[in-house]
């Protein structure tokens, strides 16, 4: 079955090629976003192959691995013939491999796409098969980052994701877009050059018995474990600050967020949903793959007092600023920014409960924010606005599917129970309390701040007075009438799984213990 793991890079990757190159022809309009939506449904089943496999392997295994502690992949692809010999060096090889947490980001990931997809055929009106095209090729660098067990590979993936995404902002985005693309680029290579520093310090750190280098995780996980007690704190600092400045910015995590409000505000809006719910997510898949295996004792030692403290300003920071907005889209970037601090909150409180609160987090936040910025680009297709003030407003008599969805994905987003959010908040929050209930008395105070953003919108949404009548929303809009198929079926899948994770949490749970 390991066959599937390099399956899942390749779709999106040849897919996005060959879109590329239908750019410009004929056929470009009427078959671009088709053939894409189909190599991501393809993608979609073998992701659902791998995540049963996995989930079936730990299920044998009783939960015995633990797979957000240390890095052992449950199917893994590593080629004999994908290797370099480097002499005393070591050998330069090509892992790849899934585990629970894995296996489930790149069914995140495949998803959104799809999802993704199937709004962009709708809303995006130039450059058809580019942006499909480019959208598949970032899925497949993230693909590699989720499934990555090499350093080498885990890095390349990191960047490679840049290329696509400046590619999305900069052509389809909205009026500062090639300077917002540029600014994003360019902040997030700030912090991959002190990451590569980092790299290159752990690879020379923890060597084999026999004096040679590994890039392969899972051994520089067992180095990191063995030689816990006779390492260097002082070293394990410099390395883990490195590491945490590059992951830092991916993530949004406070003070380096101040990319996220312009790049979500100035790229398509289908593009910020592939952003938050996945692109955000590679700086914290980053923290659980390389800081906690790799550096245990700085983990230990800064991970809780300091980036727990820092997700839990994140949070109430995050939903203060969503509840002073009026663009649609700053609102869903800050309420975004305050669920990465809960599952910044679960991961550091380096226990269980909370790895496994923080990862399933993880999956929750990346289901709901896609369905909101999805649930954005409908609105903006119909009224020709984000704004709350100006026009957005008064949508429960012309689009009530519309209106049920929203009050369906703020409901989950909020954490109200039954829905996906609650359980992996809940988890969150007490199992920081273990290490700082101060910390987890501050989380309740964003979840009430979070409930109080949530329910304004909805009021100015869906009940408040209509500013535009029919006649000029009729003028402004590029879509009529309310969601259509490809908009209320992506719309519907996002829900099931959030309905389901919420009344059976215990089947993703299992995946992160």
């Amino acid at each position: 079955m390991e066959f599937i793991v390099p399956i899942l890079i390749l779709i999106p990757l040849l897919g996005g090629i060959l879109l590329l190159c239908l750019e410009g022809t004929k056929e470009s309009r009427t078959y671009a976003f088709p053939a894409a939506i189909f190599y991501s449904v393809i993608t979609c089943l073998a992701s659902l192959i791998l995540l049963e496999n996995v989930w079936t392997a730990l299920s044998i295994q009783a939960n015995s691995v633990q797979s957000v502690t240390t890095i052992h992949p449950i199917i893994e692809f590593r080629p004999n013939w994908f290797s370099i010999n480097l002499g005393s060096m070591g050998t330069l090889q090509l892992s790849l491999g899934a585990d629970g947490l894995g296996a489930a980001m790149c069914l995140l990931t495949a998803i959104t796409t799809c999802c993704v997809l199937c709004f962009a055929s709708i809303s995006i009106t130039k450059n058809y098969a580019s942006y499909a095209g480019w959208t598949l090729l970032a899925a497949s660098g993230l693909m590699l980052v989720f499934l990555a067990m090499d350093l080498l590979s885990f890095y390349i993936g990191f960047e490679c994701v840049l290329l696509p995404l400046f590619a999305l902002i900069a052509i389809w985005g909205n009026e500062n877009k090639l300077h917002v693309a540029k600014r994003f680029v360019l902040y997030t290579l700030a912090g991959s050059i002190p990451m590569m520093v980092a790299i290159v310090v752990l690879v020379i750190k923890y060597r084999l018995p026999d004096g040679s280098w590994t890039l392969l995780l899972p051994e520089l996980s067992g180095l990191a474990q063995t030689n816990a007690a006779q390492d260097s704190s002082a070293a394990q600092f410099w390395i883990f600050s490195l590491l945490t400045l590059g992951l830092g910015i991916k993530m949004a995590l406070l003070p380096l967020h101040t990319w996220l409000p312009k790049t979500y505000c100035n790229s398509h809006s289908t593009t910020a949903a592939l952003l938050a719910s996945v692109v955000l997510k590679m700086g914290l898949f980053g923290f659980l793959r390389l800081v906690l295996p790799l550096l245990p004792l700085a983990s230990l030692d800064y991970g809780p007092s300091v980036l727990g403290t820092l997700g839990a300003v994140a949070i109430i920071y995050g939903a203060l600023a969503a509840l002073a907005q009026t663009d649609l889209r700053l609102l869903l970037a800050y309420s975004s920014l305050s669920h990465v601090g809960f599952i910044t909150l679960g991961i550091f409180a380096l226990n269980n409960e909370g790895l496994a609160g923080g990862s399933l987090q993880m999956l929750n936040h990346g289901i709901t924010t896609a369905a909101m910025f999805l649930i954005a680009t409908s609105i903006a297709s119909r009224r020709g606005t984000y704004d709350l003030d100006t026009g957005s407003r008064g949508l429960a008599n012309r689009f009530p599917l519309m209106c049920l969805s929203m009050v369906f994905f703020v409901a989950a987003g909020v954490g109200m129970p039954m829905l996906n959010n609650f359980v992996g908040e809940f988890m969150a929050i007490t199992a920081m309390a273990d290490r700082s209930p101060l910390l987890s008395i501050i989380s309740v105070f964003g979840i009430v701040l979070g409930a109080w953003y949530g329910l304004k919108l909805l009021m100015d949404l869906i009940f408040g007075p209509p500013v535009l009548d029919d006649r000029q929303s009729a003028d402004v809009a590029r879509v009529q009438g309310d969601l259509g198929v490809r908009e209320y079926l992506p719309l519907t899948l996002l829900g099931c799984l959030s309905l389901y994770i919420g009344i059976f949490p215990n089947t993703a749970i299992d995946l992160f213990k």
